[in-house]
């Protein structure tokens, strides 16, 4: 097993170790970091992700976001194709059980959105690093959204205990730009 494959393991069985009451206070208090951060405050089309096995709930953000009037997108999957195109909603309800059971937006194509109009991604992850990679699930939906779309702001939400020295990155991974816990936020270089 590689190190990235070791890590991801020992990482998700520590995060499916957190306690409920922490991981909804914590969630809480990154959403709040979140919010207050000014390019949530100047991003008029954010990207944003539904919480899945214990991930960052970022739901106070998103419903934040549609209060503010901004416009909100999520991801949805298609396994074939190994990519992920983004729909917008209007609200969270919209959301039916897709890919992997991951709750995704309806695939409506008049509410389709180009990545290349999406101001920040707000980021989901396994591990995160002091360098500014991400470890996920394996899948690079995330990597090569970012290859394709370099102008966005790469935002991780993570707690604590998912950031760690480093993720073994590799010369396709890419960095965030930003990254927020419930704790600290760690700003790294935007190419």
């Amino acid at each position: 097993m590689s190190n990235k494959e070791t890590l991801r393991k020992r990482q998700l069985e520590r995060r499916n170790q957190l306690a409920p009451e922490y991981m909804k206070e914590s969630s809480e208090r990154i959403c709040q970091r979140l919010i207050e951060h000014p390019v949530f405050q100047q991003s008029t089309m954010i990207g944003f992700y539904m919480p899945f096995r214990n991930e960052v709930d970022v739901q106070m953000a998103m419903e934040t976001a549609l209060q503010q009037g901004k416009r909100v997108a999520l991801p949805k999957v298609i396994r074939e194709t190994r990519r992920m195109s983004w729909y917008e909603v209007s609200s969270l309800q919209e959301c039916v059980a897709g890919a992997y059971g991951i709750f995704e937006p309806p695939a409506i194509l008049e509410r389709q959105v180009a990545d290349t109009r999406l101001e920040a991604v707000i980021v989901p992850g396994v591990a995160f690093d002091l360098a500014g990679y991400r470890l996920g699930y394996g899948g690079g939906y995330y990597d090569r959204l970012f290859e394709r779309q370099a102008k966005a702001w790469r935002i991780g939400v993570a707690y604590e205990e998912q950031i760690v020295p480093t993720v073994y990155p590799e010369p396709h991974d890419q960095p965030l730009h930003l990254l927020i816990s419930s704790g600290r936020e760690m700003s790294f270089a935007r190419a």
